[in-house]
């Protein structure tokens, strides 16, 4: 097996390294996954520096938390799943940075699909957070407005997508001119970028709206404190990511008079806690979707295990899609 391992906390270039190792026996719940292909996140290079929730003990071998493979061998309670293709669920009890992972039953999941195989990596995590979150703290109606930060990070990307299915509208923040015209190209109805009398800005593109929700990844001042300012009473303003660093910042006024309701939302949790039965249940309306060639995710570019360090300076540059590891057999 040949997987990458964390040695250190700091810079993802010099913490992590590839590692080459037997693969030990599935116990009698786990099988043995063949890679195709695992996607690099923000959250991996936040655990890396030692700046996510979970700080895990050193040297660290389960780097990369989502992927897709096809079930090899397994335990002997789990031999039905042999020859089967699994999403690798983001559990962090396995890494998919490797050729193979052993996994048990429980942190992966079935599919029956013949869709590409970078799609169905990334898959586990981004569009899910977004599905979650748009159900989960406010019952939005066709017409309603969302507000985000980093709309043009992938979970933005996603609630963009989801939000035009469900008749929904978006008002999406973005610190680049860039970025604005890649959230408008995505179908964002709204877009700002942020600088100067950002809260009037938020105002002149409402008009006479308010926003029933605020989605905030960055945390710290970073738009969140004005989005707040722009929900109605009762609305909800949710973090679920600190990729700036520093405490989220709410408008006190929108607390008080507007009863502004603030919450955090972390998808490990989500995971964790829910049903069996609803975490398929989200996943397969996304599947659906994909064998359908409805959704089609940007892939800027692929690497091989081996390049690593390539592969993570690139994805830390702006770009216009996700990068994958992908695994020759």
């Amino acid at each position: 097996m040949t997987r990458l391992i964390m040695t250190a906390f700091g810079e993802p270039v010099d913490s992590v390294a590839l590692d080459t190792t037997p693969i030990r026996a599935p116990d009698a719940e786990e099988v043995v996954v063949k890679m195709e292909a695992a996607t690099i996140n923000p959250g991996d290079f936040l655990l890396i520096r030692g700046q996510y929730p979970i700080r895990p003990a050193l040297p660290y071998h389960h780097l990369g938390v989502e992927g897709v493979g096809w079930v090899v061998s397994s335990g002997g309670s789990a031999r039905d799943l042999v020859g089967k293709r699994v999403l690798v669920l983001p559990t962090y009890r396995q890494g998919a940075w490797a050729d193979e992972v052993v996994a048990s039953r429980d942190n992966v999941m079935e599919i029956d699909s013949d869709a590409d195989g970078l799609q169905l990596a990334m898959l586990p995590l981004n569009p899910i957070t977004a599905q979650v979150m748009l159900n989960r703290f406010v019952q939005l109606e066709p017409g309603d407005w969302v507000g985000q930060t980093a709309a043009n990070g992938a979970v933005g990307q996603w609630v963009i997508e989801l939000a035009k299915r469900r008749g929904l509208k978006t008002l999406n923040l973005v610190r680049r001119e860039a970025a604005a015209e890649t959230v408008l190209r995505h179908g964002g109805d709204r877009v700002v970028v942020m600088g100067d009398d950002l809260e009037q800005r938020i105002h002149d593109a409402l008009g006479d709206q308010k926003l029933s929700l605020a989605l905030d990844a960055l945390g710290g001042d970073t738009g969140m404190a004005e989005l707040s300012s722009a929900l109605k009473f009762g609305g909800y303003a949710v973090n679920y990511g600190s990729l700036i660093g520093g405490p989220a910042q709410i408008s006190t006024e929108a607390l008080i008079v507007n009863e502004v309701r603030s919450t955090g939302f972390w998808f490990y949790n989500w995971l964790t806690r829910a049903s069996r039965a609803e975490v398929e249940s989200a996943y397969r309306s996304f599947l659906t979707l994909l064998d359908a060639a409805a959704l089609n995710v940007p892939v800027e570019a692929t690497y091989q295990l081996k390049d690593f360090r390539e592969a993570f300076k690139h994805a830390e540059t702006e770009r216009a899609g996700k990068i994958l590891f992908v695994f020759d057999h």
